[in-house]
């Protein structure tokens, strides 16, 4: 089958691939689980090969920076060269970008029946668009718009912000957390990881043992332990504060999007009341965040959707790697 490109959005735990035609439309597409694999080379090889697809094209979206030549996956065991990645893949080109630059255009590429809406505001279409996402770890990136009022993504790492407590409940459980952490920054609390450190956190503090040992067991023995209901609510708080934080140091009063797998997965138990609240309690701006939306992004292949569209962003052009 011949597409003109394979888009393929790598996080920590799954790399989600997918052809692209040339009007910029999916499919073919496939979940690879990272660990099965020892990097993007043999999940490449593995998703063409079991699909019959033959590309000269690659876009990539990988949870880490992507300025140097060398890509090392922050939460993956991932690594590659994009020069030497173009050679080992047979490939013309390859466009290596971050995994929250396509989570970013994502959110401008898929219909607004992939959103739940928790505050519709007052929609300011040349406005920046804000997204973070806590997934393996936590994503932060973001839309503005140019001078022809196109689309151009930015690529941050605001996920390693550090992170603030206001609560009495978060002042403890983050002065707990740096006696292990030097840093402690929002990922290692705002990520699916960090769900079950703020667990274990609060058992330490109470004096109790952990009853589970995952995000996934949390969820189902929320009626068992008093602790996993507060650790709900506590990451709902820190992810406000961050979520505020991000909108207003961009300006992003058209949207802030909720992204990554973390807070579809939770359901129910992602305390939205309690986001919300922390989200506008900044004090004098707290009307300003009142008329700003915020939604979550609820479609988990919308990372290929956003690399069809990064293909076609010539503000992205410096990060394509050519063949030589």
């Amino acid at each position: 089958m011949q597409g003109t490109a394979v888009v393929a959005d790598i996080g920590g735990t799954h790399a989600r691939f997918g052809m692209v035609d040339s009007l910029g439309h999916l499919s073919n597409i496939a979940i690879l689980k990272c660990a099965e694999f020892d990097g993007l080379q043999s999940a490449y090889r593995a998703y063409v090969s079991t699909h019959r697809i033959q590309s000269t094209r690659l876009a990539a979206a990988v949870a880490c920076p992507v300025d140097r030549d060398q890509i090392d996956l922050t939460n993956n065991h991932w690594s590659f060269s994009k020069a030497a990645l173009i050679d080992q893949l047979k490939i013309d080109n390859a466009l290596i970008i971050n995994d929250f630059t396509a989570q970013s255009l994502a959110v401008v590429s898929v219909p607004s029946q992939s959103f739940e809406v928790l505050q519709t505001g007052i929609v300011d279409t040349q406005a920046p668009i804000f997204v973070i996402g806590p997934g393996t770890g936590l994503g932060v990136g973001g839309l503005v718009k140019d001078a022809s009022g196109d689309w151009v993504p930015l690529s941050t790492e605001g996920g390693h912000v550090t992170l603030a407590a206001q609560t009495e409940d978060e002042w403890a459980v983050l002065q707990r957390l740096r006696t292990h952490y030097p840093h402690v920054s929002a990922e290692r609390v705002i990520s699916g990881p960090g769900l079950l450190l703020l667990y274990k956190t609060l058992c330490d503090l109470e004096g109790q043992t952990a009853l589970v040992d995952s995000p996934a067991d949390m969820i189902h023995a929320h009626r068992l332990d008093p602790l996993i209901e507060r650790t709900f609510a506590l990451f709902a708080g820190f992810f406000g504060i961050v979520a505020s934080d991000g909108c207003l140091t961009l300006g992003a009063t058209q949207a802030v999007c909720i992204a990554g797998g973390v807070v579809p997965k939770l359901g129910e138990h992602f305390r939205r009341d309690i986001f919300m609240q922390r989200f506008q309690a900044k004090g004098r701006f707290e009307s300003y965040l009142a008329r700003v939306p915020v939604k979550i992004l609820l479609d988990s292949e919308a990372g290929l959707s956003g690399l069809a569209l990064a293909l076609q962003t010539p503000a992205l052009a410096r990060f394509l790697v050519r063949s030589m």
